[in-house]
């Protein structure tokens, strides 16, 4: 584990020995958000049955944020980025406050950029645009690793594409001909083990006017201190995806491959995505598939259909209508945005706002 950490802190080291030239002190602090409500309608929301609701973060999750950059000269900027989780329908914020990102690091033309802190794990930065979430709602986001239903069958799986990262140092390099290389290691703060808790994430991307494309292999090591316990391994996940652009339109595809999820031993699974998007004037129209192959004994493979339209009412403000069905194998229970079904089937319809600043 000390050589992650030494190479980071070269690493810093090598881009703050940058600033030695007079610096600018030219600096910018930008607060923004994101505010998104609607009325949802799940037809099964566990014993009590179907439920009607006004609901924050439907097409995307609300929040609010403040980022900065200080330009340090010879090519170099110092960065921060602070967000917290908002929901509108009750006016409450996340804990911990700053749930979604909590960052400084270093930003050089030449050799790339550095950040340390909590923020989003390597394999979500390259396949996020592949993904549904941030297009068909965060409905669409429980079979890729969050908003996932507590107790139902995806909940077993946590592929870890959007499963945010503490204590987490990133390297991200700079683009050569459209290409870029990602490495990110995470500490696990056990007491008498440097390597129990720990994440390693490592991976390559590209991205040109038509093509985004990446791989990327991401691991959590148990948190036991003296090595996995019985019936526990090594989190392991390997992914591979990209998306097509012509024309405004958009299709994406992302596979992955998860063994020992949640660090459990032969919890298995294989994710499938194909996303999508065609905008027409102010109306953008969105489509997904999701398939997940449970490879455990209890077989309760899971697909997922997503269906989304927008209407751009200005650069800021959307108007949406969301649809997503999920449905599960082998007397699974289906569970979709944190909302668990009683049966291996769920439907949610949502219709609301969106506003960006």
């Amino acid at each position: 584990m000390r050589k992650p950490i030494a190479l980071a802190i070269a690493g810093l080291a090598g881009l703050a020995g940058l600033a030695l030239s007079p610096a600018h002190a030219q600096s910018s602090v930008t607060l923004y958000g994101i505010v998104d409500t609607g009325v949802t309608r799940i037809d099964d929301a566990g014993a009590g049955g179907g439920n009607t609701l006004l609901r924050s973060g439907n097409l995307l999750t609300s929040r609010f944020g403040f980022r900065g950059t200080e330009d340090l000269g010879g090519g170099l900027k110092a960065l921060f980025n602070l967000e917290a989780g908002l929901n509108v329908d009750t006016g409450a914020t996340s804990t911990p406050y700053f749930n979604r990102q909590s960052w400084v690091g270093l930003s050089s033309e030449s050799f790339g950029n550095v950040w340390m802190g909590r923020m989003l794990p390597i394999i979500s930065d390259i396949f996020i645009s592949s993904q549904q979430a941030p297009y068909l709602g965060n409905t669409a986001a429980a079979i890729d690793g969050a908003a996932i239903g507590a107790g139902s069958s995806v909940a077993r799986f946590n592929n870890m594409t959007q499963t945010r990262v503490d204590n987490a140092i990133k390297y991200q390099g700079p683009s050569l001909a459209g290409f870029k290389v990602h490495a990110m290691t995470a500490l696990g703060e056990v007491a008498g083990s440097s390597s129990a808790g720990r994440i390693l994430s490592l991976g390559g991307s590209y991205n040109s006017e038509s093509i985004e494309a990446g791989l990327a292999y991401h691991e959590k090591q148990c948190t036991d201190a003296g090595g996995c316990a019985a019936g526990k391994d090594k989190d392991k996940i390997f992914g591979v995806g990209g998306s097509y652009k012509f024309n405004g339109n958009r299709i994406g595809v992302v596979y992955t491959s998860q063994k020992n999820a949640l660090n459990v031993a032969g919890n298995d699974a294989d994710v499938f995505d194909l996303l999508v998007r065609v905008p027409m004037g102010q109306v953008v129209l969105g489509a997904g598939y999701q398939y997940l192959n449970d490879k455990t004994s209890l077989n309760q493979d899971t697909s997922q259909v997503n269906l989304a339209a927008t209407y751009v009412l200005s650069k800021r403000t959307q108007l949406y209508a969301l649809y997503s069905h999920q449905s599960v194998k082998n007397g699974g229970k289906a569970g979709m945005y944190s909302v668990t079904s009683s049966k291996d089937k769920q439907n949610q319809f949502s219709a609301g706002i969106v506003h960006m600043f």
